[in-house]
């Protein structure tokens, strides 16, 4: 498994395991306004908004210092992970939309709360499709070879 590969691995793991504490704590806590009334909770998920994508960066941009570990395969792939994110975003983004005016259809308007769990909803899926992108990269290129 090229370094890259691994890095970009541990990365999705660690970020699905921060994800799906994230989501756990929202379901415990019964529901988004929670996160305006508990200033711990706030705190815990601004963690999470740091720390999924510190993680990315400290795990797959660790190879990219390295240019004797990185060859034109693992360049090619980078070069093409951003295309998953990109598909990953819009979707979220879509979801969100058709979700929250279904919601509040009804009242007109959407709690403000909702603007900063896009904004982490969307960092946390961007870094996440990027290692899945570097993933399937190599899955491809192993598939091809």
């Amino acid at each position: 498994m090229a370094p890259l590969q691994k890095r970009a691995l541990y990365s999705l793991l660690i970020g699905l395991i921060l994800a799906a504490a994230l989501i756990a704590v929202f379901i415990i806590k019964g529901d988004v306004t929670a996160f305006d009334k508990d200033e711990g909770f706030r705190y815990f998920v601004y963690g999470v908004l740091v720390g999924v994508p510190l993680i990315y960066l400290i795990l797959v941009n660790l190879t990219l210092r390295k240019p004797t570990q990185i060859d034109e395969r693992d360049r090619l792939i980078m070069e093409r992970a951003p295309k998953a994110q990109l598909i990953a975003i819009f979707l979220s983004l879509a979801a969100w939309i058709i979700v929250l005016t279904e919601v509040y259809r009804d009242s007109g308007q959407i709690p403000v709360i909702f603007v900063t769990l896009i904004f982490i909803s969307t960092l946390i899926i961007s870094t996440l499709a990027q290692s899945l992108g570097i993933i399937i990269g190599y899955w491809r290129m192993d598939r091809n070879a």
